[in-house]
């Protein structure tokens, strides 16, 4: 043998050697069923060019048989491959293995028949015409989901290799020469087949190899913009938590007037009729003083106007009465279970101000106290938005670090053991004025404030048997308001 012929089945096997551990490697990390296969293709048909490259040292039967059974099997496993990355339905195991199976049931009978060649030359060329024309097709419909250039250079290669053989048949049909279908007779026909062959084989992988690298840029740039489309929708969900907490917070503030609107008209129309009616009964007192009336005709006028004042009394407690109705429901109320619902509202109102917001529970689990929930949360949520107010006052020095505290205490006494739920602060304190059992008409600590929370606070907390109180720190800056709750049953603290 030409030393020339040695070398060119060398340089034909190292290179169907380098094909499939190439592909190995460079799909290292997009492995999936589709390029399993894909690479199992390739390592069949690499070997099976080895078979025939290695003819003159081996017996024929396995150097064109088993060589060519490889290459069929090879490129039905390359349809199946581009198939599944179609997404189509994968074929079971079985359905690869029959064509083949009669793939090599043919050969078989035509090498006993002896007429491998040319029977089986042009047989094995026009098998391999067809299953390049499939290929081809499959690669256009996979690149028209995926606008890849690569599936393009497959393209190319499958109608290089299709071309090759088409030639072959079209030279042997026009001379009917048998050194056409024969790749080791050296012919010009034999080599563009056998160059045609490796180069196309080469620009397959190649073109593989880029549509996988292609499509995984492509996943990855979608997963980029979908990761950028979750965060802009989790900011938008975040907003719109923040927006409701502050509703909350809005409604908490003003329910406590709501209340009072809706009976407003009512009460001046009641109110107003018996006031109108004393104040003309004392200015006619006043008229009937000089001259100095009969003493029985002064006593009854002044019992008029004692009976006038007595039903301006009555009316206020009714209709106050009335405006708490529904409100003065009183339950078992489990404290901290009721404080920790509404506490994340609050800090996060806190934390929106620069603030910080903590609880502590010094009760046993599972204390309640005699309250109605709903009018608890909204009493909460008026005292810490008071101090945060104050926290946040630029008329009043502004602590370093602004800090709001809700502890949960038991409390014993001699006549009441009391569960305390108190809020307190290290802001600017309660004004001396307001350091004393709160009163009865409207007062507030704020500049623009109507005494409304605090006067509503004392009346309900009274309403549920509790009281209520109002203090500044003994030791720091910061103001402390205690609801004396009345606890349900005995309960020691926690330990």
């Amino acid at each position: 043998m030409h030393p020339a012929i040695g070398l060119l089945i060398q340089v034909v096997i190292a290179v169907h050697i380098a094909l499939p551990l190439g592909t190995w490697l460079l799909l290292a990390g997009r492995r999936n069923e589709a390029t399993r296969l894909w690479f199992m293709s390739i390592s069949f048909y690499s070997l099976s060019i080895c078979a025939i490259a290695l003819r003159p040292w081996v017996a024929e039967y396995p150097s064109t048989i088993l060589a060519w059974t490889g290459a069929c099997a090879s490129w039905l496993m390359m349809v199946e491959a581009l198939r599944r990355e179609l997404g189509a339905k994968p074929k079971s195991w079985p359905v690869l293995i029959v064509p083949v199976t009669l793939w090599v049931i043919l050969l078989h009978g035509l090498h006993v028949t002896g007429n491998m060649t040319p029977t089986g030359v042009l047989v094995y060329s026009c098998t391999f015409i067809a299953l390049n024309l499939v290929l081809s097709a499959l690669v256009w419909q996979l690149r028209r989901i995926h606008r890849s250039r690569s599936l393009l250079l497959m393209q190319v290669a499958f109608g290089i290799h299709a071309s090759a053989y088409l030639n072959r048949l079209y030279q042997y049909a026009l001379s009917e020469h048998a050194e056409y279908l024969n790749v080791f007779s050296f012919s010009w026909v034999g080599n563009l087949v056998t160059l045609s062959s490796i180069l196309a084989m080469i620009l397959i992988c190649f073109g593989y190899w880029g549509f996988c690298l292609e499509r995984t840029s492509s996943e990855f740039t979608h997963a980029q913009q979908g990761q950028r489309l979750a965060q802009a929708e989790s900011d938008t969900m975040r907003n719109l938590v923040k927006e409701r907490d502050q509703l909350l917070m809005l409604n908490a503030r003003v329910s406590s007037l709501s209340s009072l609107s809706s009976f407003s008209a009512m009460l001046v129309h009641d109110i107003s009729q018996p006031l109108q009616a004393l104040e003309l009964g004392l200015y006619d007192l006043q008229n009937q003083i000089t001259p100095a009336p009969e003493p029985q005709q002064l006593q009854a006028r002044v019992d008029n106007l004692m009976l006038l004042s007595g039903k301006a009394s009555d009316m206020v407690s009714n209709l106050r009465r009335l405006m708490i109705r529904g409100q003065d429901q009183m339950d078992a109320v489990h404290l901290q279970g009721a404080i920790e619902t509404v506490f994340p509202i609050l800090q996060g109102e806190a934390q929106q101000r620069g603030m910080t917001l903590r609880l502590s529970c010094q009760l046993a689990p599972g204390c309640c106290v005699q309250a109605n929930e709903v009018m608890l949360q909204r009493i909460v949520f008026n005292l810490v938005s008071n101090a945060m107010d104050a926290l946040g006052d630029p008329q009043t020095p502004a602590p370093e670090e602004p800090s709001i505290h809700i502890e949960l205490l038991w409390r014993p006494a001699e006549d009441q053991d009391w569960v305390v739920l108190q809020i307190s602060d290290n802001g600017p304190g309660w004004p001396a004025d307001l350091l004393q059992p709160l009163p009865g008409p409207v007062v507030s600590s704020k500049a623009h404030g109507s005494g409304l929370g605090l006067l509503l606070t004392q009346n309900m907390v009274r309403l549920w048997g509790g009281q209520t109180t109002l203090d500044n720190a003994p030791s720091q800056r910061g103001a402390i308001v205690a609801l004396c709750l009345v606890p349900t049953s005995p309960m020691a603290p926690q330990a």
